[in-house]
């Protein structure tokens, strides 16, 4: 179902998948997320001096070369989801004709941690799919607004100074089989995981690649020129981006 959170249309609904079928991918998840801690990638932003921690994309083939059976049908689920959110929310009627481009990474919280606010600036939607949120917790009712458990916070994405902060929020309660999809704009973060067990999600963050209108723009300047300035590593090392443009269905 998408509401409108503000002006912002939001997705909040549950997930079709069963109670194994949501156990494989989280240990999936798990296991991802366990290997790249223990195998970090070493490249960084220019210039910055931080390190991306997630740089891997579960969508490329030498992960989904150990995924479970269910991976590929989650595959064209986010797909279909994401193609119906655009035609519903947006009015786009063209939306399965789309070109789109996807990332998918796993999040794993142990007690205690929280996701800090962020937004996501190299893609215009967010997909979080909950795969396990702990054990133990506290009825929403019997917690403490200023500690919470594991929710996720949105934030209006409009200005308004001197506007009650606590209509300028929305809290989700999490739960296993939960689909949230908003705008990568849109501020967002979680109150710590105060249960026990793990807290753990798939993120898919997605982009539309292909635009309508396209005939009324041209390219600026030669695309090999440019990606040479961009990208000084010769085209036999070039990684490209897996895409959601799947022609096959399992």
């Amino acid at each position: 179902m998408i509401e409108m959170f503000w002006p912002t249309p939001v997705l909040r609904d549950e997930s079709p998948w069963t109670a194994a079928e949501l156990a494989a991918l989280r240990d999936f998840a798990a296991e991802r997320f366990a290997h790249h801690q223990a195998h970090p990638q070493e490249h960084g932003l220019p210039e910055v001096d931080t390190r991306l921690r997630f740089q891997h994309n579960l969508f490329h083939p030498r992960h989904e070369e150990v995924a479970p059976e269910v991976w590929g049908r989650f595959k064209f689920w986010v797909d279909d989801l994401y193609r119906g959110y655009l035609r519903e929310a947006y009015g786009v009627r063209n939306a399965k004709d789309l070109h789109i481009q996807a990332r998918c990474t796993p999040a794993l919280n142990e007690p205690g941690m929280r996701a800090q606010p962020h937004y996501h600036h190299t893609c215009d939607h967010v997909l979080c799919l909950y795969l396990d949120c702990g054990y133990g917790r506290s009825p929403p009712s019997q917690r403490d607004w200023a500690v919470g458990d594991g929710e996720l916070i949105l934030q209006d994405p409009r200005p308004m100074a001197g506007f009650p902060f606590w209509e300028k929020v929305r809290y989700i309660e999490t739960r296993p089989g939960l689909v949230v999809l908003h705008p990568s704009r849109v501020w967002h973060e979680t109150n710590p995981f105060n249960a026990q067990g793990n807290r753990v999600l798939l993120v898919v963050t997605l982009r539309v690649a292909s635009h309508n209108y396209c005939e009324l723009y041209t390219e600026l300047g030669s695309p090999g020129r440019l990606n040479r300035q961009l990208d000084p590593q010769p085209d036999s090392q070039f990684d490209p981006r897996p895409t959601l443009n799947l022609t096959e269905r399992p």
